[in-house]
């Protein structure tokens, strides 16, 4: 399966769209990939005005923007109270007369089942946190968003917390490494009960979409996305199609004085990671997105 390029997706900021508070959650969505999937489940037919949506990672509630302008009923769940708070407030600044969708955020754990029933939402979509706090490199999903790192459209005088919380049962303070031979590790043990929460709710029609992204450890590049597609499918669930959203735009080519052309790209990254690429870490040139169906059971 050849993945799709998707350019053009990080040219614009949450600037004046959120609430200040808002701003301390380390890994919101991109405004310009959150567009570009919810355009591609509409044009499959996979939302229509009144489905349900639900985030498992629910943050500060940015992907509940378009849902409540297009007329879905979009829930979230968030472990964070910090960002419960931050995400109730975004929902009423953005409340106008004319929107007919609605929007909640649920205060629990997402390994649990939070009162919801079975096969009552008809998409999934979120964004898993990266294991272990980020990482010690600084490097995360919250990259481009951090208070060192980000980029000055995204800046704010109150700005990204350098982790997600501390409230026990956060996916981001689980471990990748087992503690003892032959142990899933506690992150994958963790994911996997989010996903199969994830799985009960889903209608058999239904789509999950998942936004993840590469990260660098060590000085070497960590696949998580397709860590993340593993454990989907050990969840029960089948990837049928792959998106890269491009952190760089199609290349330009600029002239020397001596007429030899070089290829310039324009990046939508960190400060931090371009100048980690020029020293030479490995690059990461987009994000992930993913669409899984639920396995058919025989």
């Amino acid at each position: 399966m050849s993945p799709q390029e998707w350019y053009g997706c990080f040219r614009h900021s949450w600037q004046n769209l959120l609430v200040p508070e808002a701003f301390q959650h380390p890994g919101k969505y991109n405004r310009g990939v959150l567009d570009r999937i919810y355009d591609a489940l509409q044009e499959a037919s996979y939302l229509r005005p009144g489905y349900t949506i639900h985030d498992p990672f629910g943050g500060v509630g940015t992907a509940a923007r378009r849902a409540l302008a297009a007329g879905y009923y979009w829930q979230g769940v968030e472990i964070e109270a910090l960002h419960v708070a931050a995400a109730r407030a975004n929902f009423r600044l953005w409340q106008e007369p004319w929107m007919q969708g609605t929007a909640v955020m649920f205060h629990g754990d997402s390994r649990e089942d939070n009162g919801l029933g079975p096969e009552s939402v008809d998409v999934v979509m979120g964004s898993p946190p990266y294991d272990d706090l980020l990482n010690s490199s600084g490097e995360g999903p919250s990259a481009r968003h951090d208070s060192k790192h980000h980029r000055p459209e995204n800046s704010r005088k109150l700005s990204s917390a350098p982790n997600y919380g501390a409230t026990p049962g956060n996916l981001a303070l689980a471990s990748s490494r087992p503690r003892r031979p032959g142990e899933l590790p506690e992150f994958d043990r963790d994911a996997l009960l989010i996903l199969g929460q994830c799985r009960r709710l889903l209608r058999p029609a239904g789509i999950a979409v998942w936004v993840t992204k590469d990260y660098i450890r060590d000085g070497r590049r960590v696949p998580f996305s397709d860590r993340w597609e593993a454990l989907c499918a050990r969840a029960g669930f089948v990837c049928v199609q792959r998106v890269r959203a491009m952190l760089i735009d199609p290349p330009a080519f600029q002239l020397a004085l001596d007429g030899t052309a070089t290829p310039a790209y324009k990046q939508y990254k960190s400060q931090w990671r371009r100048d980690a690429e020029s020293k030479g870490a490995p690059r990461i040139d987009h994000e992930d997105v993913r669409f899984f169906v639920k396995r058919t059971e025989n």
